[in-house]
């Protein structure tokens, strides 16, 4: 299984929050599962490749050409794009199930685009995990749901999400993907 997730590449952030992506990393290497993830050597990306590599996963990174530099040296394998909308379409090519993280901007971009790919080719066989620690996604869970009482979205789209708030949940719910 192919596990993606989106996360921050920031250094300064809650230890908590990189508690998670190491908890997370882990349940992807010891489960035999691959990592497939931005591929940089920072924050929450580098946690979560690094405990999965040491508990036996492999780590797929999809690194921007002009990245290169800040790659995560030890991947077992690195995909070289042009750009963010390449890599991101890498990423959902080669996921089969999502994982958001905390992070900023471009973890949300991630998770929107990948939401909008799965709702307009109609694959219902992939799952987005939505780890809402401490709250942090909730005014944008919010919006989805304006959204859709304003009939600007089916609701449908929701469905394609689970939405939890520990490193735990989001395990069982990986765990129920492969049982």
């Amino acid at each position: 299984m192919n596990v993606v997730i989106y996360c921050s590449s920031k250094e300064n952030i809650s230890q908590e929050y990189k508690t998670t992506a190491a908890s997370i990393g882990q349940w992807i290497g010891s489960h035999n599962a691959t990592l497939v993830y931005g591929g940089i050597d920072l924050g929450l990306m580098k946690i979560a490749a690094t405990e999965t590599r040491n508990a036996g996963g492999r780590a797929i990174g999809i690194v921007p050409i002009d990245r290169k530099a800040m790659e995560y040296p030890h991947n077992d394998e690195s995909i070289y794009v042009a750009d963010l909308s390449e890599r991101k379409a890498r990423l959902i090519e080669l996921g089969d199930v999502f994982i958001v993280l905390p992070g900023g901007y471009g973890t949300l971009d991630e998770w929107m685009s990948t939401l909008a790919t799965l709702a307009f080719t109609n694959d219902t066989r992939k799952t987005i995990i939505i780890v809402n620690q401490d709250g942090l996604f909730d005014n944008t869970i919010t919006q989805l749901h304006t959204m859709i009482d304003n009939n600007l979205m089916h609701p449908s789209c929701m469905q394609r999400m689970k939405i939890v708030a520990s490193a735990n949940e989001c395990c069982e719910i990986l765990q129920s993907l492969i049982s």
